[in-house]
């Protein structure tokens, strides 16, 4: 079902924000250092989603690694844009579908690359690209992919590091 919305972003104080408690991902200081720089570099470009709760908080439901960056930065105000259209099942869908869909996918290794040679003023190391690596094909040497060459992976029972369960099913798993 596609619904057209019309969105508009706000500006709203950094103060203002509140971070949803059921937020399920994960934001190491090694993320947030490098969203710290991200927004140093090229501004905040990136709005922030949010809904208005039962009590008329703004509560962020995408963007909160970039809300605790901006924090750590002293930034004041954020654009924001306000999800309240959506229904609090989807908005809790699409907090979690935002922040993976992004996952899902690489780069084209030649477009990177092409990209990465174009751009010389900017220290891209700081945001995990590496320029030096360029010839992907010699990335896997000597490695041999052929089907000959294939081993099947043993099959193991599983067993929860925690509470023991065993799973019933087989799972492949390298030995």
């Amino acid at each position: 079902m596609t619904r057209e919305v019309r969105l508009a972003v706000e500006m709203v104080r950094t103060s203002e924000l509140h971070e949803y408690d059921g937020n399920a991902k994960l934001h190491p200081l090694s993320q947030i250092e490098q969203l710290e720089e991200s927004i140093s570099e090229f501004s905040f470009a990136d709005p922030i989603g949010a809904w208005h709760d039962e009590d008329g908080r703004a509560v962020v439901v995408e963007g909160h690694g970039r809300l605790l960056a901006a924090r750590r930065l002293g930034i004041e105000e954020l654009p924001v844009v306000f999800l309240d259209h959506l229904t609090d099942e989807e908005r809790r869908a699409y907090g979690l579908v935002h922040n993976k869909l992004t996952m899902d996918t690489g780069f084209d290794a030649s477009a990177l690359s092409d990209e990465l040679d174009f751009i010389s003023d900017i220290d891209m190391g700081k945001f995990n690209f590496s320029v030096e690596v360029t010839d992907v094909d010699g990335l896997f040497g000597d490695l041999d992919l052929s089907e000959e060459s294939y081993e099947e992976p043993e099959k193991k029972m599983l067993t929860c590091p925690l509470c023991g369960h065993e799973d019933s099913r087989e799972r492949f798993v390298r030995a």
